[in-house]
């Protein structure tokens, strides 16, 4: 790593929020003067010796792999490469020993969505982690230390993006010299503290591509040698000088300038922040091109309405960076040599996919509160495993999945048949106490206006088996108290123990015959012990006990209507979840089954008389079709013919349980519901990060027996018309829906959906 005593001009290059955007407008002033390039050294060969540099651009930066693509059809060989950002993760992966065209390939087939927004992430995660705390509408996190709040250096993990970036480049595996890849390359790099620009020429290839893509605040920094490392953007986006330096006798710069804005789009906070750093990024990239040469060539590309933030558009840049480097064309072919000079150097400058190799050992390194053996168990591999580096980073990213740290990285070392494993792993900085915060709130007519807010603690490994102390406070229509421990009996965590106390206290109204006469306060406090065994990441067996106490007080009511004062409340459970849905909200794809069973008991502090029975069962699945989104489920109860108390009854209505009702309406002993939902998207809001808007349908059936209010009814219908979807706000729901009985409702929910008391809830 070599360090320029050059203080660069702002640059940010994938701008992602405001916030971000202003810190770095205001934390980085233009360079005052450019470094000062060696001279370069005499070829040894005729022909000069090229240097490439490509400049940052986000996602822009893919039109990198356009121009790469006419090199090679040019028979220009390319002899040191200097990347910036997104040019530093294109420059990096063809300076590994990929050639243009599988480049090419590699770029495309990246899922940013993956990569950056975390789409898939949920199906990796433990049972544990779905279920328990399973917060909503948002992701944020943060510490608690010293009585405040902590929160992680970025707030997109990068997790899935190392991941990436390692197999772009694993072709390179182990070279710490970057004079020794296939290519010489330099990544860009910018120290967070002096604002000096970092030129990396070692290290771990992914670790140097990350940090000259780490957009401060947004990702965290990387830190090598002691030094945090940024965004390279930010002091040399587009490095001619480095080039120079490092080999060059000929520049070949490539920059991805954004479009000048017109007046009329220049009239918000937001657009005037971007134009601002667009300005000082215009002034670092010039500074640069500036120095260029007759003799060198500069490639702009001019990229439309892709935007640098826009990368489900990315793969739709590269043809436009072919396109401006065929523009080009008379200049390159002045640095091309014949078709032998090429094929020799393009022989000498690939690199073969590495085979499988059986690993001589497994060693772990960086832990501090989980233990080894948990690490091992999950990890799956051993001395004598026969593995690819594919299926390396599958298991590296499982481990991430436990929720248990910042960062899993891996290498090998030693003998190339037979090497060492190191797995390098990070715990949560901001651990191991942890908390989260969620709101929701729902308006709508009639009985439907409804909030919740609070949070979630976690505390983490508190024992060798890997025990957990998780807490959640949410106040609302419905609030509610827990705390448990969560205890692991094994090292595999595949069987536990967890003990807790619960407090719930619920606000609701009771309807006859459809009309709200009464409003009671439901309360509920007991302690439970429950008893389980995980089934990997799919599924959960639990059975246990409560014991405590239960009560349904007249709030708003006649005297006439029942009454159940504080008595004893007690029984046997069991429970069933298998999850493989890819999100909680708005799933695209993926099933969700639910089985819950209750029986009151004597023993256990329960005073109704007689004892009562609950079994409660749901099934639904989701499906994507391009735009188009299905979702379908089935869901019944009953109480085998047993009286259930006043508290203890199925309840349907609002718009998560039967759209058309109020919350609660429905009000019984045995119950089925049914209903499909259809979603066509009509807008993206950040195909990134999985952000849209769909309109649809949804038609809802179901039937309630055994009702409080004594009514008979045939089984009632409701259809619904919606519009939903994810937003930076948190989930969106809009239901116009009318029922059979004649009753409608109009209710918009933002974030965390309201309970109501249904085995449909999200929340469960």
């Amino acid at each position: 790593m070599r360090l320029w005593d050059d203080r660069g001009g702002s640059r940010f290059v994938d701008i992602v929020g405001v916030a971000v955007a202003a810190l770095i407008a205001l934390g980085f002033p233009i360079a005052a003067q450019t470094a000062r390039a060696e001279p370069p050294t005499a070829p040894s060969q005729q022909r000069p010796r090229v240097g490439l540099v490509l400049g940052g651009g986000g996602a822009k930066g893919a039109a990198h792999v356009g121009v790469l693509s006419v090199l090679e059809e040019l028979r220009v060989p390319v002899d040191c490469v200097i990347g910036t950002s997104m040019g530093a993760l294109v420059g990096g992966t063809y300076a590994s020993g990929l050639t243009a065209a599988e480049v090419d390939t590699a770029i495309r087939r990246i899922s940013f969505q993956e990569a950056i927004g975390f789409e898939g992430e949920r199906r990796q995660q433990s049972m544990r982690r779905k279920l328990a705390g399973d917060i909503y509408s948002n992701r944020f996190e943060f510490g608690l230390r010293d009585g405040g709040l902590t929160a992680p250096s970025g707030f997109i993990s990068t997790q899935n993006i190392e991941q990436t970036i390692g197999l772009l480049v694993s072709r390179s595996l182990g070279v710490r010299d970057f004079d020794k890849l296939a290519i010489p390359f330099r990544a860009i790099a910018t120290d967070m503290q002096t604002g000096e620009m970092v030129v990396l020429d070692s290290g771990d290839l992914p670790h140097a591509l990350r940090a000259s893509m780490s957009i401060p605040g947004v990702f965290a920094p990387v830190i090598i040698d002691g030094r945090v490392l940024g965004d390279g953007g930010l002091s040399r986006n587009v490095a001619v000088d480095i080039a120079r330096a490092t080999c060059a006798d000929v520049v070949i710069a490539v920059s991805v300038p954004n479009p000048v804005p017109t007046a009329e789009e220049l009239q918000s906070p937001l657009t005037m922040v971007m134009r601002t750093i667009d300005v000082l990024v215009g002034a670092n990239e010039r500074q640069q091109l500036e120095t260029l040469a007759p003799h060198d060539v500069s490639i702009v590309i001019h990229t439309g309405d892709i935007t640098s933030g826009a990368f489900d558009r990315a793969n739709d840049a590269i043809p436009l960076g072919r396109q401006a480097a065929l523009a080009y064309r008379e200049q390159l072919l002045r640095l091309s040599v014949g078709e032998s000079e090429y094929a020799a150097w393009r022989t000498a400058t690939s690199r073969d996919e590495r085979e499988r190799v059986q690993l001589a050992d497994v060693q772990v390194h960086g832990l501090e509160r989980v233990q080894e053996r948990h690490v091992v168990e999950k990890l799956g591999l051993e001395p004598g495993s026969v593995v690819d580096e594919r299926e390396l980073r599958a298991r590296i990213n499982r481990l991430f999945a436990l929720g248990e740290f910042e960062r899993a990285e891996f290498a090998l070392r030693g003998d190339a048949v037979r090497p060492t494993l190191d797995v390098f792993l990070r715990e949560k900085s901001w651990g191991p106490n942890i908390v989260r915060f969620d709101v929701g709130l729902q308006m709508g007519t009639d009985s439907n206006t409804a909030f919740v807010i609070g949070g979630d603690y976690l505390r983490t490994w508190i024992n060798p088996l890997g025990g957990e102390v998780h807490g959640s406070l949410y106040l609302g229509r419905t609030s509610t108290a827990e705390l448990s421990l969560y205890q692991p009996l094994d090292h595999a965590a595949d069987y536990f123990l967890e003990p807790g106390l619960t407090a719930r206290r619920s606000v609701e109204d009771l309807f006859f015959d459809g009309q709200a006469v009464a409003r009671y306060d439901f309360e509920r406090a007991y302690g439970f012990l429950d008893v389980g065994r995980v089934l990997g990441t799919r599924a959960e067996l639990r059975a246990g006990i409560v014991s405590g106490i239960q009560s349904a007080d007249r709030d708003i009511a006649d005297t006439a209507l029942p009454d159940a004062p504080t008595e004893g409340y007690g029984g046997w459970t069991a429970r069933f979840v298998y999850d493989t849905r890819d999100r909680v909200d708005l799933p695209s794809q993926g099933w969700l089954g639910r089985l819950s069973y209750f029986h009151s008991d004597e023993s256990l502090g329960a005073e109704t008389v007689p004892a009562y029975e609950k079994l409660d069962a749901l099934v639904a699945g989701s499906y994507r079709f391009a735009n188009q989104l299905v979702h379908w489920r089935a869901a019944g109860g009953t109480s085998f013919d047993t009286p259930l108390p006043l508290y203890d009854l199925f309840v349907l209505g609002g718009p998560i349980s039967f759209p058309g009702l109020n919350l609660g309406e429905l009000r019984g002993e045995d119950y089925w519901l049914a209903s499909t939902m259809y979603m066509h998207k009509i807008a993206d809001l950040s195909s990134l990060f999985g952000q849209a808007l769909y309109l649809g349908f949804a038609l809802t059936a179901g039937d309630m027996q055994g009702r409080i209010d004594q009514v008979s009814e045939k089984p009632l219908y409701a259809g619904s018309l919606l519009l939903g979807g994810r937003t930076p706000l948190g989930p969106l729901r809009l239901f116009l829906s009318v029922a059979s009985n004649d009753d409608w409702q109009v209710v918009l929910g933002i974030g965390r959906p309201i309970e109501e008391g249904v085995i449909t809830d999200p929340v469960w």
